[in-house]
């Protein structure tokens, strides 16, 4: 099974992040069904090959079904259902509903917010089998299973001269991008997955199958159901089938490491190049001073322990990236740039893009690897999302804040656009001086105008934090959206929102 393995049940609450405004009483497992030995032999008859596709070992459950990567621990579900067609899902979701079973979607377990993570118990639905992929190249796009990995999709997609567009640091699921909209490196170039996204094939709570809309690039028929789906965390129902936008492969690339004095610099530098004509500039990547010299043990690199923009260029046309980039030089000029490397060797470009790929690894040995302590840390991430006009101050207070608190506080930013991600390496003793300095981060973003994530979503960690960002018509907006759609609060519950399962809406539909 793909499932990371986890290795210890959860020590965190499940409440744990506070509560939403106008909420008496969270929904509460009592509320719910359990997997009897008669719901189990449902199960079973709904899968083509049960034997492939369901699993009830304790020890298997509790490694790979039980969690993700955040930091909310873990909870083992009573069964795990690996299904390999949407038809199979729909069977598995009205078994499901008929008996109030909590169900909680899992992709790749990649997830940094405990999305994942089956609070309830319940039924994990695993979308690792649901595998179909083809191209349709006349129209650029492509059919693919909510099961499908990043970098499986990317490796179909190479011998066409095709590419995905969003570009997340890990490896994560179609399915998952989708979840919370995750998008990554290259969204400077390409937009983020919910502007790539064409189509979706979804499963309601109920187990009807519908498709968000025609393959098409308008169509004013109606609610825009896919945008809905997209960012709802599983809340709504079980996306099986995504229809994305792919992109034409250039054949040439070039890199540049460019060095600044401080951070408000390299930011400020951003925004300018953000101002000029661009047509072959992919990504923009900010590290600081702590997640580079990280880097540098964990990878053996040479970088300047200084804030640094990683930016890469990519066209067919190669006088055209050096034309862009000697234009771009000037800019960064103006900002005080210290130094800049440029190349176009394939090797050399990858190496320096599979170090930033691996900011979470250098982050969980930073405090071992410079001798401030002998274990190894747990790592907190958190990501924010600013205007870009506030993005050079919002940044620059951060780093301060985390130093004010005693915190080693790596910033690595998908800076261009106004989105950043902190990781804040600890042991259990310093976890709440780090959600302070979550809380007191995201209260910032939102001064600025901003959001309280980015592209991790909301999961269990951010739920106090987004009546913050929304207000509170807007939160009971989405809770009527939520008893609309899965009135019986089955899909994914006690994650993005607190739902009352006293409230008389919610009462009349049990």
């Amino acid at each position: 099974p793909r499932g990371r393995p986890m290795l210890e049940e959860a020590s965190v609450s499940p409440r744990e992040g506070g509560e939403q405004p106008g909420r008496s009483q969270s929904v509460d497992s009592c509320a719910y069904g359990k997997v009897t030995s008669e719901v189990l032999s449902r199960l079973r008859s709904a899968l083509a090959s049960p034997e492939d596709c369901l699993v009830t070992d304790k020890d298997e459950l509790r490694g790979s079904y039980s969690g993700d990567r955040s930091i909310y621990g873990n909870r083992t579900p009573e069964v795990a259902i690996l299904p390999k067609s949407t038809e199979e899902v729909s069977r598995i979701l009205k078994i499901c509903s008929e008996f109030r079973i909590p169900v909680t979607t899992r992709g790749a377990g990649s997830g940094l917010e405990g999305g994942a993570i089956p609070l309830l118990g319940g039924v994990v639905l695993s979308t690792e089998n649901l595998r179909k992929m083809s191209v349709d190249a006349f129209n650029m796009h492509a059919d693919v299973g909510a099961g499908i990995l990043k970098n499986e999709l990317n490796k179909f997609l190479k011998p066409k001269g095709l590419i995905l567009g969003p570009d997340p640091a890990s490896n994560p699921s179609l399915g998952g991008m989708v979840s919370t909209s995750g998008s990554g490196l290259s969204t400077l170039r390409y937009g983020t997955t919910r502007e790539n996204v064409v189509s979706l094939v979804v499963v309601t709570p109920q187990g009807d199958i519908i498709k968000t809309r025609q393959k098409v690039r308008k169509a004013s028929t109606g609610y825009e159901l896919t945008q809905l789906y997209i960012g709802s965390e599983g809340t709504l129902g079980v996306v099986t089938e995504v229809c994305i936008r792919v992109h034409p492969l250039q054949r040439r690339r070039a890199g540049v490491v460019t060095v600044f004095p401080t951070l408000g610099s390299a930011a400020e530098a951003v925004v300018a190049i953000l101002k000029e004509d661009r047509s072959f500039l992919v990504r923009c990547e900010l590290l600081n001073s702590e997640m580079i010299e990280a880097t540098n043990i964990q990878f053996d690199t040479s970088l300047d322990c200084a804030p640094t923009l990683f930016l890469e260029f990519q066209s067919n046309d190669r006088q055209g990236i050096l034309t862009e980039w000697e234009r771009i030089r000037k800019v960064l000029k103006r900002y005080r740039v210290r130094k800049t490397k440029f190349s176009d060797e394939e090797k050399e470009i990858d190496s320096i893009w599979g170090a930033r790929r691996g900011c979470y690894f250098s982050a969980i040995k930073y405090r071992k690897n410079m001798k401030m302590q002998e274990k190894l840390d747990k790592i907190y991430i958190t990501d924010v999302c600013v205007p870009i006009k506030n993005l050079a101050q919002c940044v620059v207070e951060t780093e301060e804040d985390f130093k004010s608190l005693g915190l080693a506080g790596l910033i690595c930013a998908h800076i261009a656009d106004g989105n950043f991600h902190c990781f804040l390496p600890h042991q259990e003793q310093e976890k709440k001086k780090i959600k302070l300095a979550e809380g007191r981060l995201i209260e910032r973003a939102v001064k600025f105008g901003g959001a309280v994530s980015g592209e991790h979503g909301v999961g269990v960690g951010k739920k106090k934090h987004i009546c913050l960002e929304h207000g509170r018509s807007h939160l009971e907006t989405q809770k009527k959206i939520k008893h609309a759609l899965d009135p019986k609060l089955i899909m994914n519950p006690q994650k993005v929102l607190d739902i009352d399962l006293f409230h008389e809406e919610a009462r009349s539909k049990l």
